[in-house]
């Protein structure tokens, strides 16, 4: 390990100066108007991993280009596919900026930049792993890699190629380095990602808006009815009331709890953050055990009738709720997403008409079982390059392609990342700590050692 981390100090500046290059693509992957800088960065990548004696390949599709890289190793060690994206998130608002999102800065021992972290100073880790490992003569397994344009907007080639390129995917293990820390300097497994599936609700009532002194009492309201009917989705205790939404759902086991409830996560500091008290989800489990073990069904948004200054006295013809469902191993999201638009319109009352649209699945629920031998395999890569002993977390969040991936590639999951709550991800001054980013190296060499 030493070799390696002599190899890092040596090349320490041109890593930071390539790192730049990466994140001064503007590869925004939700608006069209960035399309030509996504395929440039696909570009770079492949000409990247090339360098490195990569088999490397930009695959065209009808959206943002995947790059895919192969490099042949040790066939009596484990296949190992990495997953990636190159793709980031939209800048705005661009004003909350203290310099620009695709100028790269290195300050205070953080690089701030969009995607500093999300994912391409994780993925950019990683290869600079790879290098080291190449240049000090390590002796490595096949290795594949591939990096999408799309994660932060659905994975839509992924999605569609993965029926055609499960054969050119085959692996034992996928890594993803897109998951975080549970606390600074604490390398953290994490053993599920929650599936997810949503829908919007129309309540009809009125051809138009009415007033409501003369017609109010004789016209049932649409924002009532449909707060009647959101309110009807959760019992008493917090559980969802929808019958069939817990099909399949097993209950954690003791060991999956203890582990869960021991990640050194501050709950008083959890609760100061946000200034309200942890009271959501179903009464009987642990803050972490609701968010990480348990499905839930959340209203994400709600509207109708005017809402601007002052007031207007008016009947709305409509009223609107967006929904999202978090699902854990066992569930089906098709299944549960039929359950629950059958329950929400089942019993329009009179003069109401209910109408369900832009409903969708984005993908299962990923859980790794306590025991997986590729959970022992990173536990000890973390305790040979960190001398202590992983935290293990089960996310409450969603990366809805690596469950399809990992069953395309017929490769057991494995999620470690060092991403942490001030890198700010998704909002404006994203960075990545250089640190950190030496923590991802360090990770990646010691595990492909532990092989």
């Amino acid at each position: 390990m030493q070799t390696l981390l002599d190899y890092y100090s040596t090349h320490h500046e041109r890593f930071i100066a390539e790192w730049k290059e990466f994140l001064s693509f503007k590869s925004i992957s939700t608006d069209p108007a960035f399309h030509k800088d996504c395929v440039a960065c696909a570009e770079w990548v492949r000409d990247h991993l090339a360098k490195m004696e990569f088999n490397a390949q930009v695959w065209e599709t009808a959206s943002r280009p995947v790059v895919f890289a192969e490099r042949l190793g040790n066939a009596a060690k484990p296949t190992i596919l990495f997953y990636g994206h190159y793709d980031v998130q939209p800048v705005d608002p661009l004003d909350l900026w203290q310099t620009g999102p695709f100028e790269p800065e290195v300050r205070d021992g953080r690089m701030y930049a969009r995607g500093a972290e999300d994912n391409k100073g994780q993925v950019f880790s990683y290869f600079k792993a790879l290098e080291a490992l190449l240049g000090t003569g390590a002796d490595l397994p096949t290795i594949k890699v591939i990096i999408e344009g799309e994660e932060e907007c659905g994975s839509e080639a992924l999605h569609a190629g993965l029926p055609g390129w499960g054969d050119r995917l085959k692996a034992d293990i996928l890594m993803v380095a897109d998951t975080g820390m549970v606390a600074e300097g604490l390398p953290t497994i994490t053993m599920g990602l929650r599936g997810i599936a949503h829908c919007e609700l129309r309540a009809y009532g009125p051809k138009m808006d009415i007033h409501s002194g003369v017609y109010g009492g004789m016209v049932l309201n649409p924002l009532q009815a449909l707060s009647r009917l959101l309110a009807s989705l959760h019992n008493a205790d917090g559980s969802v009331a929808v019958p069939g939404f817990y099909d399949g759902v097993v209950p954690p086991s003791d060991k999956e709890r203890a582990l869960t409830n021991g990640a050194p996560v501050n709950i008083d500091e959890v609760v100061s953050f946000l200034g309200v008290p942890l009271a959501g989800g179903e009464k009987g489990y642990t803050p972490l055990e609701r968010r990480g073990l348990r499905p839930t069904l959340e209203i994400n948004g709600i509207g109708g009738g005017y809402q601007g200054a002052g007031g207007k006295t008016v009947i709305p013809s409509h009223a609107v709720a967006k929904l999202s469902m978090r699902l854990v191993a066992g569930q089906d999201p098709y299944r549960v997403l039929d359950a629950v638009v059958s329950f929400l319109k089942k019993d329009a009352p009179e003069g109401i008409t209910i109408e369900v649209v832009d409903d969708g699945v984005g993908g299962p629920a990923l859980q790794l079982p306590a025991e997986s031998s590729v959970v022992d395999l990173a536990q000890s890569a973390i305790r040979k390059a960190f001398g202590r002993d992983p935290a293990c977390t089960w996310e409450g969040a969603s990366i809805p392609i690596i469950p399809l991936l990992s069953q395309a590639a017929g490769a057991a999951p494995l999620l470690v990342g060092f991403g942490l709550p001030e890198d700010n991800i998704h909002s404006p001054n994203e960075s990545y700590s250089l640190r950190q980013f030496e923590e991802g190296f360090r990770y990646v060499a010691s595990f492909y050692s532990c092989l």
